[in-house]
């Protein structure tokens, strides 16, 4: 099952990314192997891939500005045919977010910018049947999350950082990010229906109030984490939990492809790679 309209909200910037050996020490002075400019943030990195996947998306989250890099982000929403009309334009330098992203694949990240931001409120959400929010954002939309009307929406949250008094049905968390205790809390409460944590080094696990599995994902060179997280949430997010099990094995299998490759990955090429996921009761 696909949703038919999802919304993605959450930082909205240009990525700059810079490939180097190692971060250097304080003072330090070192060259970049590579760098690239692309359209980043949250909202972005799972609308382009959900996009990908034919299914109708559009973006909410903060403003950008009405400069070069803000004119960038307006381009590139254009050419990818993602819904963006109401993303707040203002007169304030777009923020970015420096990535430097050392020879293991992991990320050193500096945002700057979002002090000068507004931000999209969620009104006219009804118009969506699934929503997917970014732990950054949640301070600007917490009390639209706690309103009735979102019930008869499908809700995935990728990451943790404000504490969660609404209603989800799905949160992609790093193991990082909150420990198995509070987990399990939140799943008592009644407040999230599934949990996936997450970890670059050791096995995935989804929890529920059923029971906990253990997801062991393809053994891929990691070359790029960037928007590995986003993927998988963007997944769930796109096609909900009518079989958990299969969107759950699908979305590991799309981050461990952005992860190895850096590109947007095929439903095709998911659904090849997710036979490689290994899940079983733990």
């Amino acid at each position: 099952m696909a949703f038919k309209n999802v919304l993605c909200y959450g930082t909205i910037n240009p990525d700059l990314m810079y490939f180097i050996d190692e971060v250097p020490i304080v003072g330090g002075d070192i060259r970049s192997k590579d760098y690239k400019i692309r359209a980043g943030g949250t909202a972005i990195n799972c609308a382009e891939n959900i996009k990908n996947w034919n299914i109708k998306t559009s973006i909410l989250g903060n403003s950008i500005g009405k400069d070069p890099l803000g004119e960038y982000i307006i381009s590139y929403l254009k050419k990818s045919k993602i819904g963006f009309e109401d993303v707040i334009l203002n007169e304030y330098l777009t923020p970015t977010c420096s990535i430097y992203i050392d020879k293991n694949g992991e990320r050193t990240i500096i945002s700057s910018g979002y002090e000068t931001c507004e931000w999209n409120d969620l009104n006219n959400i009804e118009n969506y049947d699934s929503l997917i929010i970014d732990r950054y954002s949640i301070k600007y939309i917490h009390q639209n999350l706690k309103k009735n009307n979102l019930d008869n929406i499908f809700i995935t949250q990728a990451g943790y950082q404000e504490k969660i008094d609404y209603k989800l049905d799905f949160l992609v968390v790093s193991k990082d990010e909150i420990d198995v205790l509070e987990a399990n809390s939140l799943l008592k409460e009644g407040l999230v229906t599934w949990i996936l944590l997450t970890s670059s080094s050791l096995p995935a696990r989804l929890l529920s109030r059923d029971g906990v599995l253990e997801i062991t994902p393809p053994d891929f060179k990691t070359l790029n984490a960037t928007g590995a997280g986003d993927v998988t949430a963007a997944y769930i997010g796109a096609h909900g939990v009518e079989d958990v099990i299969s969107t759950t094995k699908n979305a590991c299998a799309a981050g461990a492809i952005v992860a190895g490759t850096g590109n947007l990955p095929s439903i095709e090429k998911i659904k090849e790679v997710s036979k490689l996921v290994d899940i079983k009761p733990r």
